[in-house]
């Protein structure tokens, strides 16, 4: 949608009428709610019946806080703010009025587009967190109007807890809420996917909507190649995508630095949650040299499979990698350029490719050192972003 690819000023001219709207039909008779009652439910409004990442965050925090027992309402808001419904998580109807905390996970330009589509309703009287993610240093101008409709904010790390905290209002609090990550069991099954034995199996997988600049698959696809030049045993790179018919020019892109050559292979169809996991399970290593991540669920759910992760030293991911349960390849700040559009006017990082061609080329011989990477990685994810920890963390918070 127009709202979710346009940060930064374009964003505010892409909003202003939903802004405006928002304001007429509930900005003017905010009042700050400070307190909710302990067994009042949670609306957890988001995209739970969508295919994104921000789709399985709010799954995640529902689940977790439910197993922590609290009551849950999962609102799935994805086809009124223009996302298809393919999942059944979720109920799209609105929920009734009476005592409760929303929270609205998803960012603030949809936040308006929300309320604005609602006339606030789902709102008033309740007490409003919003869930809001973002991967660079600054967060878009054009966020900066939502903070009138919250009363605390979330974030899923301590990099993007900064970015909001240096431009929300005094007094408000933000909260780092991680995402939960579940450790998985799923077996490998390399027919399904038509993946041959006996390779080691590079995965990096990305979104198209979300910036091919900033998911850096380009990146991924040159380090692998000088990693397969030096290393010994047969590898091959899979590169699962979905959104490639929202960016034909980025998927043309991807498609043309795959070129002829063998070695790596381009998955684009849709799968369902459980192929998804099947596909990381028949997986040896998670390959991700992203330029920044608000959180980085992929490799974190990668790491919760136990599977050995190479990926950027920098921004979200740092909350739960680190140089003994992952390999942080080092990375210098450059000037975001993104052809998509989506980010600007901010820095992020630049990958040494050396560097993790060499690491990875490391781990591609060596499947003893693969193993006991994805343990560390596993025993952490389970230490710090399981279902339990998570949702006594939220709900002590609400």
């Amino acid at each position: 949608m127009v709202w979710r690819m346009a940060p930064g000023a374009s964003h505010a001219l892409s909003v202003r009428l939903p802004y405006v709207r928002a304001w007429l039909a509930y900005g003017w008779n905010r009042r700050r709610i400070r307190r909710a009652a302990a067994d009042a439910p949670v609306i957890v409004a988001g995209f739970h019946g969508a295919v994104l990442g921000l789709g399985e965050a709010a799954r995640g925090l529902t689940r977790a806080l439910r197993q922590a027992g609290r009551r849950v309402v999962a609102w799935d808001v994805s086809e009124r703010l223009g996302h298809a419904r393919r999942l059944a998580d979720g109920d799209p109807a609105q929920p009734p009025e009476g005592p409760a905390v929303l929270v609205a996970h998803m960012n603030p330009v949809e936040l308006i587009h929300l309320i604005a589509e609602t006339r606030g309703a789902p709102f008033r009287g309740r007490r409003t967190i919003g869930y809001w993610a973002w991967e660079l240093p600054r967060i878009p101008r054009g966020w900066r109007a939502a903070f009138r409709y919250v009363d605390e904010v979330w974030t899923p790390s301590t990099f993007t807890a900064d970015a909001v905290r240096a431009a929300a209002p005094r007094g408000l609090t933000v909260r780092v809420m991680p995402h939960p990550v579940a450790v998985s069991d799923v077996a490998p099954d390399r027919g399904r996917f038509g993946l041959p034995e006996g390779v080691v199996v590079v995965l990096c997988a990305f979104d198209f909507r979300s910036s091919i600049a900033r998911k850096n698959p380009l990146g991924a696809i040159e380090a692998y190649r000088r990693a397969a030049a030096r290393s010994a045993a047969p590898s091959m790179l899979v590169l699962k995508t979905v959104g490639a018919e929202d960016a034909p020019e980025a998927a043309a892109a991807v498609r043309a630095a795959i070129g002829e050559a063998g070695g790596v292979r381009l998955l684009t169809e849709s799968m369902s949650a459980d192929d998804r996991d099947r596909l990381l399970a028949s997986s040896d290593i998670l390959l991700s040299l992203h330029r920044a991540e608000g959180f980085g669920l992929f490799p974190a759910e990668a790491m919760a499979a136990g599977k050995a992760v190479v990926a950027t030293g920098w921004s979200g991911n740092l909350d739960f990698m680190d140089q003994d349960n992952a390999v942080l390849a080092p990375a210098g700040l450059i000037p975001v350029e993104d052809a998509q559009g989506l980010y600007a006017d901010d820095v992020w990082a630049d990958p040494d490719l050396d560097a993790a061609a060499a690491a990875l080329a490391a781990l591609i011989d060596d499947a003893g050192a693969r193993a006991a990477l994805g343990r560390r990685a596993r025993d952490a994810i389970a230490a710090r972003l399981s279902l339990s920890a998570i949702g006594a963390t939220a709900a002590a918070a609400l």
